[in-house]
């Protein structure tokens, strides 16, 4: 009994930390002119599901929630929400959650690429696909810091120009998929908190930005 009280406490305090959360990413989304929509739902957005984004392929039981949108002057759509998927069972099961902001536009046209910090589990899942490790030797931190892949390298390389080069080595720690219209960028397995919301859009649309100049 004492346990069961732990547990169902436990969940009633998580689910008082989600709705301050809401509450104050809801605000943050008015303040910026953002719609906003709490609801939380199996599954992806269409038009991201359609991009076939590895990130939204992992495990199961994918989620969104707490959906930010705005049309930009350019015409660019941009949200950012909270996403997380569950994979493995019983004591390896793991749920992980992060906020993600995507862009669609339609002349952007970038070549199908993925971008991870470097580490040995993606050098592992680009190796079983058969795609290699694609480096700048004009920028070795760059090189150094991620793990670039895609079938194009030739397209690949000319949307990373230095201006793209230069823009990810002073921001490590991020992945970034990209396909035809759409970007998504996001840290693995971090929210960003409300008050920093607006940093992280403005930080996604500057690397949307700098990947359209070529």
């Amino acid at each position: 009994m004492l346990f069961l009280a732990f547990v169902a406490g436990l969940l009633a305090f998580n689910a008082y930390l989600e709705k301050k959360r809401r509450e104050a990413l809801e605000q943050v989304a008015v303040r910026l002119g953002m719609q906003f929509s709490a609801q939380s739902v199996e599954g992806i957005p269409s038009r991201l599901n359609q991009s076939s984004f590895e990130l939204f392929q992992r495990g199961r039981g994918r989620r969104y929630c707490n959906w930010m949108s705005k049309r930009l002057i350019d015409g660019t759509e941009i949200a950012l929400f909270d996403y997380q998927y569950t994979s493995g069972s019983g004591k390896n099961r793991s749920t992980y959650r992060m906020s993600v902001f995507s862009a669609y536009q339609e002349d952007l046209w970038l070549p199908s690429f993925r971008l991870h910090p470097e580490n040995a589990f993606f050098h592992g899942i680009a190796k079983a696909f058969g795609m290699k490790d694609i480096n700048f030797e004009s920028h070795p931190k760059f090189s150094r810091s991620y793990l670039l892949r895609g079938q194009d390298e030739a397209q690949i390389r000319i949307r990373f120009h230095p201006g793209v080069l230069s823009f990810l080595e002073d921001h490590l720690n991020y992945a970034v998929e990209g396909s035809g219209s759409h970007l998504i960028l996001w840290r693995s397995n971090q929210r960003v908190q409300p008050e920093g919301i607006e940093n992280f859009m403005r930080l996604g649309e500057e690397l949307v930005r700098r990947l359209s100049r070529i």
